[in-house]
């Protein structure tokens, strides 16, 4: 059994599953069995060739200008679900007006469940912001991209074999909504930074755990409850839960990847994102999309990314002065002497904005 076990490790490693290695045999091998063809699921060798890719963009009032570069190109369909009093108008998208509920998630799963069972080959979701590096407190124009990513990337079907493409730039603890911020998502020239869903410093890769009373996480409900019930599909333990993801909600995922959940499943959560206009449940699915994903390998069972030592929230550093220094201390320690500004490059406003400013 050893031989086969290692071997599967191996697989799932190359698929981009590298906390999936540690799981234990028996867990292992039910994830080893998607990947029983020596390869990817569904990213078999040249399958990436004439892949028909679609981009599935979350749009309101963004400008959308910058879409035109990805129209007419063959093999990409663009698919633009607004939700703006008007409908906008981009020469080679399909424009689809929606009502407005639910955040971008109710539009991501709008099309998944509206599109099941004709599917693009490799689809990005993403909010219609132009594509940018990081996040500013302040600028509607957040583009949400990590240091050394491009938008293209995300357009590349099958990178590596892997059949899907996330790119880790934040981590929350639930229910206490204690964060942490990928370093690469904070400054700009990192030499360790890139499109890896980990930082490849591991810990290092991230700021120390932050809170800030008015989090977006905890603006009422029960996210345990949400997780386990609509997200994981198990019994809530009330154990604590600790989630990397995408902030801003864009990642890319093959058909059969998404396929690996059943339509009801999307059904589910695209009726309890429909009930209002800014959900809490909107939120928490940013959090959540990775595990929506890899059924086989749930963050409430594997850690996906190492991550600084998790502390109580009461331990969490309040944002302000003195995180800020320690966030520039990551940062020199990170880039060593590779970037010696980078640690003097932080600003306050690439973290978070809340009820008490800027930190």
């Amino acid at each position: 059994l050893k031989p086969f076990l290692d071997q599967k490790r191996s697989q799932l490693e190359f698929c981009g599953h590298a906390s999936t290695v540690r799981m234990a045999p028996l867990r292992l091998l039910s994830a080893g069995l998607l990947l029983a063809g020596g390869t990817c699921h569904a990213a078999a060798d040249g399958e990436a060739e004439g892949a028909r890719v679609e981009l599935v963009l979350a749009h309101y009032a963004e400008d959308l200008s910058w879409v035109s570069q990805y129209t007419g190109k063959p093999n990409l369909d663009v698919t633009i679900y607004s939700k703006a009093h008007d409908m906008p108008e981009v020469a080679g998208a399909a424009s689809k007006p929606l009502s407005n509920v639910g955040r971008e998630s109710h539009s991501f799963l709008h099309h998944i469940v509206s599109n099941y069972h004709r599917l693009a080959d490799w689809t990005l979701f993403s909010q219609a912001t132009r594509p940018s590096w990081g996040y500013m407190v302040g600028d509607s124009a957040n583009g949400h991209l990590n240091d050394k990513v491009s938008f293209d990337d995300y357009l590349r079907p099958f990178p590596e074999g892997r059949d899907s493409m996330f790119v880790m730039t934040a981590a929350t603890q639930f229910p206490q909504a204690a964060q942490a911020t990928r370093l690469g998502s904070v400054v700009q020239g990192l030499p360790s930074e890139g499109a890896e869903a980990c930082p490849k410093k591991g810990a290092d890769g991230w700021t120390d755990w932050w809170f800030a009373p008015d989090h977006p996480h905890l603006h009422g409900g029960d996210m345990l409850h949400f997780y386990h019930t609509y997200i994981s599909l198990d019994k809530n333990e009330g154990e604590a839960l600790t989630l990397c993801f995408a902030q801003g909600a864009r990642f890319a995922v093959s058909r059969a990847r998404i396929q690996q959940r059943p339509r009801s499943y999307y059904s589910r959560l695209l009726a309890l994102l429909a009930k209002d206009v800014n959900p809490q449940e909107g939120f928490w699915m940013e959090a959540a999309w990775y595990d929506v994903f890899h059924p086989e390998a749930l963050q409430s069972e594997t850690p996906l990314c190492p991550l600084p030592v998790a502390r109580l929230a009461h331990d969490a550093m309040p944002l302000g002065p003195y995180f800020l220094d320690s966030v520039r201390q990551r940062v020199a320690n990170a880039s060593g002497d590779a970037c010696s500004d980078c640690a003097s490059k932080v600003d306050a406003r690439r973290l978070y904005y809340g009820m008490y400013g800027a930190v």
